[in-house]
């Protein structure tokens, strides 16, 4: 396992979990794709917003690898592969994301992962994961 610190992921989670709750935040007022694609003040909410679900994805995965998946295995209730594959999307495939796909993030799945991530923050807290840190 990569030697890693509690304060490091509890870092990266704390900054990760301030991006999605700005995510949800900044589009509070958006129901559809015309939100994000009319206006140009649209379009840029629209790219602010999957840069924040990019950094989400890059972060879990730095957690993961970094903890050698011991870690986000105790949460199996959110689709971790699907994190890091949508991160890879924004990454790579930049052009093919759908606004639609965005949105229904945004509304479904960014606030299930959020509490979990909180959850992750207390355990870790707590001391549950100490094992990983040895």
């Amino acid at each position: 396992m990569q030697s890693t610190s509690k304060k490091f992921i509890l870092e990266h989670l704390s900054f990760l979990t301030g991006k999605a709750e700005l995510a949800l935040e900044r589009t509070s007022n958006v129901f559809c794709a015309n939100d994000f694609l009319c206006t140009p003040g649209g379009m840029d909410l629209f790219d602010a917003t999957t840069m924040r679900l990019q950094i989400v994805g890059e972060l879990l995965k730095q957690i993961d690898v970094a903890t050698s998946g011991e870690v986000l295995k105790h949460y199996p209730e959110i689709a971790w592969r699907s994190v890091f594959g949508l991160r890879n999307l924004i990454s790579h495939e930049y052009a093919a994301i759908d606004p639609i796909e965005i949105i229904n993030i945004l509304k479904h799945y960014l606030p299930p992962l959020l509490v979990v991530l909180h959850r992750i923050m207390e355990d870790l807290n707590a001391g549950k994961h100490d094992a990983v840190f040895g």
